[in-house]
Parts: C-alpha cells; structure tokens; sequence
C-alpha cells in the first residue's frame, strides 16, 4: 500500500512531506521514486492525463490537490474510483480577500494613482460611491458566500446568481439562464467563483460578457476554461469593459506572449487568490484512502457526474 504524489506542475516535496507526516506507516511516493504500480492504492494530483490512471491497478481513490476537481476527471478514470476534493476554510477568506482588494483597487482608482506618482503629479479624481458599485456574484457555493459576506461592511450592493435557485440574507438572488441576463444587466464587478463544468466551460464570452453595463469590471477567480479570453479582449479594447482581474486562465501559465500579461486594464496574478495548506491537503488525502480502504465513500467525494 502506498500514496503516490503526481502533482505537476506544482512541486511535489512539499506535499509529500505533509503526507509522511500525516501517515507516517504510509509509503509516500513521487515520480522521481519509480513507484511500484501494485502498490499505489491513493493518488494526489492536481491534473491527470489520460493513459496514466490504468498503470495502478489497485488504485482506490483519486485525491485532489485543491478545491476544484475538474482537471482530474479524464476519460479512463475507472467508474469504482471516488475523486475527492479538499475543502480548507482558510480557502473562502482568502479569495474574498483577493476579490475585494481587486475591486477596490478598481473602484478607487489606485492604478491611477500609482501612475500619477511614478510622473510626481498630485492630482485628485471623485470618488465613486460604493453603493453606485454593483457586485454580482456567480456561483453561491461556500466560497462565493464567502465573497459576498466580505461585501456587505464595505457598502457594495450584492446580487448573486447560480444554476440552481438559493436564498440567502441579504443577498438578491438569480438562477438559470432565465436569470442570468437580469442578473448581468445589473452587476457592475462580476465577480466569478463558478465550478467547472460542462455548462460552464466558455459561460463568460462576448455574448453575457457584452450584458454587463458598460464600465463594467470582470474578476474570475473560478476556472480559466470559463472565460472566452479573446471575448475579453476585445469588449476591453472597444472599451465596453473598463477592467479586469484574472487569477485563473485557459491555460497556465499564460505563453510569454500572451496579451494578458502586457493590458493595461488586466490585473494578471498567478492563481494565488487562495492556496490550500499542504497539511490540510494531505490529512484529508490520507483519510480518503483510509475511508476507501474500508469501503466507504470518501466524505469530501464528488459527484463525478456534477463535477463537483
């Protein structure tokens, strides 16, 4: 029995050296170990490829390495093997954390700011109100609640919108397609936090993107394979949107030539709006493959069929 680490492109050490100490009786192994097949009955990984899963034939649970799960659910993932998910609180805090200090930045034009005082000018612009900043929120999962909680001191109104209809204090929300262009015609900073899935894959492009008042700013901190880059582009650069704040993309990194990297109106950081601990990853790895073990279902398992 073993737990084999394959989480590429991030560094493997550190996530296998949380697992040794979560499971010291474990066997913990890398790529760089020449894992024995047989024996690999867990896999923590950030991304799979097809034609890797069917080398360990005694594989009893596929584990995350973060929240998302979307990147693991290849076609020859054998329908027996449960994928789970982590779930670290800490996660939710610290993305409404990157949401609100984009949406401030935007909203009290600091960039601005930093340009005048790299040309020494002292100059001052109205403030726009916070309450004329409408922020709409998609996909009202734990972590887009926790967005929308770390708005409502800040005096932003908060609208919310998901695939399925929810109700929550203080938060005015839509649901479904039939939703969805109300939802957008009143959002100033939408804001996405939307799990992968098939319906979501490509939701943000110039068709809903261009439903956003103009002016509008665009954080995605969901998934980058939902936001149709080039749509982004260019409703930027006709100027229908003002801004934009991009943690996540289609594919990361972003080639060197990419134009995200050299916009103007994007923020471009490298999927840093939350980092799970690799002791949280790790306990809860080791506790999916003991729960496996024992024939259950892991408790942070997927619906493969949801994807999330």
């Amino acid at each position: 029995m073993a737990i084999l680490v394959l989480s590429n492109p991030l560094p493997s050490a550190p996530f296998a050296e949380a697992l040794r100490h979560a499971a010291p009786d474990v066997p913990i192994w890398t790529e760089a170990d020449a894992p024995d097949p047989g024996q690999v009955e867990a896999i923590l990984a950030w991304r799979m490829k097809a034609g890797i899963l069917p080398k360990y034939p005694n594989l009893r649970v596929l584990c995350s390495t973060g929240a998302g799960v979307d990147k693991l659910l290849v076609e020859d993932l054998p329908a027996t093997v449960p994928v789970t998910r982590v779930v670290d609180p800490a996660q939710g805090v610290e993305i409404a954390q990157y949401v609100v200090a984009q949406t401030l930045a935007f909203t009290r034009d600091l960039p601005l700011y930093a340009r005048q005082q790299a040309h020494a000018q002292w100059k001052r612009h109205p403030v726009r109100l916070a309450s004329q900043c409408r922020v709409g929120v998609m996909g009202l999962g734990a972590v887009g609640q926790a967005i929308a909680r770390a708005f409502a001191p800040l005096g932003y109104p908060v609208s919310g919108w998901s695939r399925s209809a929810k109700s929550l204090p203080g938060i005015q929300c839509h649901a479904g397609l039939d939703g969805l262009a109300k939802f957008l015609s009143h959002t100033d900073i939408l804001v996405c936090a939307l799990p992968l899935t098939p319906e979501t894959r490509g939701l943000l492009n110039r068709g809903t993107l261009g439903q956003l008042p103009s002016g509008a700013f665009v954080v995605n901190v969901g998934r980058g394979e939902q936001l149709v880059e080039p749509d982004l582009q260019m409703l930027l650069d006709e100027g229908h949107l003002a801004g934009a704040a991009l943690d996540v993309f289609d594919r990361e990194p972003p080639p060197p030539d990419n134009w995200v990297w050299g916009h103007p109106k994007v923020s471009a950081t490298p999927h840093i709006a939350a980092q799970a601990s690799f002791d949280v990853v790790a306990a809860q790895c080791v506790d999916a493959w003991r729960s496996a073990r024992a024939g259950d279902t892991p408790a942070l398992a997927v619906d493969r069929t949801a994807g999330y």
